[in-house]
Parts: C-alpha cells; structure tokens; sequence
C-alpha cells in the first residue's frame, strides 16, 4: 500500500496574496531543505486583493484539500489566513494533520475601529459602501467592501481544536493581540504558542530563523 504523503500549503493574510513575501521565503525555504512543495494559495479570488472573503478563503483551502486526492493537509496560515485554516480544521478536522499560524487574526470582526483608526473612520466606511487600504507590498490601492465587515461579523472568531498546531506570535503586535493567541492555544489540547520579539508582520531576522526551527519540529522534517 502506497504511504500517502500530507499536503503543504500556506494561506496568506488581508491585503496580501499568493505571492507574498512571507509565503514566498518558507516556500523557497522548504524547497531547498526538504525538497517539499508548499502551495501558496489565492485566498482572494478573481476579485484579486480587494475581494477576499470568509467562504472564499474556506473554498481555496478545500480545492487545495481536494487536488491533494483527500491526502491530509499541513497547513501555514498568516494572520486571516491562520483564522482561514483553524476554522477549516474545526470544521473538517478530519482533512486536516497539523497547522503552524502567525499572528492570526482571531476577533476580526470586534476590530475594525482599532484597525481603521476610528469610530468615524468605520461609519464612513459603512456609509461609502467601500474603503480604500494600501497593499503593504506594493503600495497601491485597493477597494474594500463593507461587506467583508460584515461577514467577519458572523464568523466563529476563535476555533477550537484538537489538532497539533503551533503558534508564532510577535510581542509587539499591535494588530492583533498577542492574548488572542494565548487564549486560543489554552483551550485548544494540543497548542504550542512562541512569542517572538516582532510585530504582525514577522519578517525579522530572528523570527524567520525561529519560525524555520518550528516548522522543522511542527512537521517532524528531516534534513
């Protein structure tokens, strides 16, 4: 019988893509290790940046799950990306092995006033129908919908998990409290939680080096 071998893919954040440069590292960097294929998966959709969505960020992951011939998935999720594969796992954990997120965005939907900078910012958002953010890559400009605060006010905003999963989260993240995680990895059973000195971003130095040693021991790698 043929050992089926688990799926690696990674889910990038709000106002990123595929081709992130995070995602980009660990996929070189698990290419050129461990010879592993790491997809990185298009949370956003046709809509590109601007149009990600809950389902659609559910969706992505099962395509991936379903291309991998129902092999079980490791996942990488950053930031909503790592809110994306904590609720797909709680919902189909069964399709799920393990997960590594980084600085998930837990709550998203109670936080819109801190992220936008304002109670008026937020009104006007809602009264616009549309807001515009700045891609942190590339600098452009891209429209938001109101409704994407909408769904993100639905959603289930802290899963709970039985999986083995790991969390790396900066100390001075002031996008998403560092509690949040604390809070999901106590009342998940197999939860590890690294704080680092970084920010939501995680592209320091240290933090990359760091978030390789955990992936290694995550996934039981081997050089």
């Amino acid at each position: 019988m043929r050992l089926q071998l688990p799926t690696y893919a990674y889910a990038h954040g709000f106002l990123s893509g595929p081709t992130s440069s995070k995602g980009l590292f660990i996929h070189r960097a698990l290419q050129a290790r461990f010879s592993l294929d790491l997809s990185l998966l298009d949370l956003n959709g046709p809509a590109g940046i601007g149009g990600l969505r809950p389902e659609r960020a559910l969706s992505a992951i099962d395509e991936c799950y379903a291309a991998g011939s129902g092999t079980p998935l490791r996942l990488i999720g950053s930031s909503f990306g790592g809110w994306a594969v904590a609720r797909y796992a709680e919902l189909y954990p069964d399709r799920v092995d393990r997960m590594l997120l980084l600085c998930p965005s837990f709550r998203l939907g109670s936080r819109w006033e801190h992220i936008v900078g304002g109670s008026e910012e937020l009104a006007a958002w809602h009264a616009g129908g549309f807001r515009a953010f700045t891609v942190p890559a590339s600098g452009e400009q891209v429209a938001v919908s109101w409704d994407f605060v909408e769904q993100t006010r639905h959603l289930v905003d802290m899963p709970t998990l039985a999986h083995r999963v790991t969390v790396i989260h900066g100390a001075e993240d002031e996008v998403v409290p560092p509690s949040f995680s604390q809070q999901f990895c106590a009342q998940c059973s197999q939860a590890k939680l690294v704080l680092v000195q970084d920010d939501h971003a995680l592209t320091a130095v240290e933090t990359l080096e760091q978030l390789a040693i955990e992936a290694v021991e995550l996934f039981d790698l081997e050089s």
